[in-house]
């Protein structure tokens, strides 16, 4: 069986699930020296990390876990305000949208200067930060029942406060029939939507639209204005002068080693840089998240696999191939 043909079948029979055998998996780190924004985030790089980025409500409690002797403190995270301004969906959850779900968009009437968006007869609207009833999403109901009409006047962070307590978030719309949807089940009536406009990013890059602001604290911004988090309660964001002192959180990764044994004749092809490559594009590919690659480790003689040699017992009985060390 030459390189190649390993590589599918090794794929196809199930006997290494690459999801399983190589992960990178986010974790955080509390730094409690005091530094500003900028000099926390140079911190985080120069030891090959960056200020954490926070992707959903999961990610918020364990950030709460490692705050929770540092509850009077305010801590940075990644989020600063400065670039182009984007519109993002409240809801973060990636696996919610399939591709060009996020961008869906049914503008009857925009103003530039507007960052919030109403719904009314199926059409959408800009509007500034005012008070209004609103729609949230319910992941646990079916059908139309998993939009919720909320007969409350609050802002856009207090709707989506009370989204994510009683149900899942503010609703996001994907496409021509949930718009549809919306519109049945609210009638005449002009009501908020999930989908809001900011010019704050995240440091590390990542395009997370995950926002946990204190219910309105991110009005009248510093001149550098960059987002730190409660070490209590919930954890809520307030925005904050970047230049101010502040303990930090970094995101770092956990490297998982595995070893893979091989049974091939020709030990040259499984090093070749082509089949390499190949197979490490086929790994990523297969069953790995954006947030996971796959990369190979040289051993001491500048090879990826070396020979060894096989026991009359290894021969007889199938071994694992996946050992994580």
């Amino acid at each position: 069986m030459n390189a190649m043909e390993w590589m599918q079948t090794l794929l196809i029979s199930g006997l290494c699930v690459p999801s399983f055998c190589a992960d990178y998996r986010r974790q955080h780190c509390l730094i409690e020296t005091p530094k500003s924004w900028s000099d926390a985030q140079s911190y985080c790089r120069e030891r090959g990390h960056d200020l954490a980025t926070v992707d959903d409500m999961g990610a918020m409690k364990s950030l709460l876990g490692l705050s929770a002797d540092r509850a009077d403190d305010e801590l940075w995270i990644g989020l600063h305000h400065g670039g182009p301004e984007e519109w993002h969906w409240s809801l973060a959850d990636e696996e919610f949208y399939r591709e060009g779900e996020r961008d869906y968009r049914n503008f009857g009437a925009m103003d530039d200067t507007s960052r919030y968006v109403s719904h009314v007869h199926g059409k959408w609207k800009t509007v500034d930060h005012t008070h209004l009833w609103f729609v949230c999403y319910d992941g646990n109901r079916q059908g139309g029942g998993r939009y919720v009409f909320v007969k409350e006047v609050r802002s856009w962070t207090g709707a989506q406060q009370y989204c994510r307590s009683h149900h899942t978030d503010l609703v996001s719309i994907r496409n021509p029939e949930e718009n549809q949807a919306v519109r049945d089940v609210i009638g005449p009536y002009d009501l908020m939507i999930g989908l809001f406009k900011d010019a704050w990013h995240w440091s590390d890059g990542r395009n997370s639209s995950f926002r946990h602001w204190e219910q309105d604290s991110f009005v009248g911004l510093f001149p550098q204005s960059c987002a730190a988090m409660t070490g209590k309660g919930p954890g809520r964001w307030s925005q904050r002068s970047c230049d101010e002192l502040r303990p930090f959180l970094c995101t770092c990764t956990r490297r998982w080693v595995v070893k893979v044994k091989v049974r091939s004749e020709d030990i040259q092809e499984l090093n070749d840089p082509a089949t390499l490559k190949q197979t490490q594009k086929l790994l990523n590919e297969a069953a790995l998240s954006n947030h996971h690659k796959v990369a190979w480790r040289t051993n001491s003689d500048g090879q990826v696999f070396t020979k060894e040699q096989c026991l009359e017992e290894e021969r007889e009985q199938p071994q694992d191939l996946c050992n994580i060390e």
